[in-house]
């Protein structure tokens, strides 16, 4: 099987290799997790499984959440060295506002789903996990997620209106 050479392709076209690749990956990883070794006894536990794959799982997703900071750390960087910190506007678009505003706004949000973020006890595998702090932290995550969702939806809805808008 030969590869397509990267040289003279866009980034458009290779980050459409990355999706497809990790889109690939994931579903194979959680395929196998789910149907080779599913019915593993836990260790000390028998009344409980563990998956032949959950480690591989979770490798794999804290593989992927330090490869998406270090390339988000890296893209900011990068752009503040090309753009310079004094450019405000990009053909006649207000870049430096909206770079500001999203990040701003996603920081907002995340102190705001910690701060109201649940921290009651969760029962797992009969065992209770009270641990506040991690608590508000999964909570904040999964409800700053739920909120982007949200927030991208309105924009994608916004967009749309664009034509009717314009017409009157």
């Amino acid at each position: 099987m030969k590869f397509p050479s990267l040289h003279h392709r866009s980034s458009e076209r290779i980050s459409q290799y990355i999706l497809y690749a990790l889109i690939a990956l994931t579903a194979l990883l959680f395929v196998l997790f789910w149907t080779v070794g599913y019915d593993r006894p836990f260790a000390d536990d028998p009344n409980f499984v563990e998956p032949l794959f959950t480690n591989v799982l979770l490798v794999f997703m804290f593989l992927l959440l330090v490869t998406a900071v270090a390339v988000a750390t890296w893209a900011v960087c990068e752009s503040l060295k090309k753009r310079g910190r004094g450019e405000r506007m990009i053909n006649n678009i207000p870049v430096k506002l909206i770079s500001y505003s999203v990040t701003g706004l996603t920081c907002l949000l995340l102190a705001l789903t910690f701060l109201f973020g649940s921290s009651s006890s969760v029962t797992i595998n009969g065992t209770a996990f009270t641990d506040s702090f991690w608590l508000k932290a999964s909570d904040m995550f999964v409800n700053t997620s739920l909120g982007m969702i949200l927030i991208a939806l309105g924009a994608v809805v916004f967009g749309l209106t664009r034509y009717y808008r314009k017409s009157n």
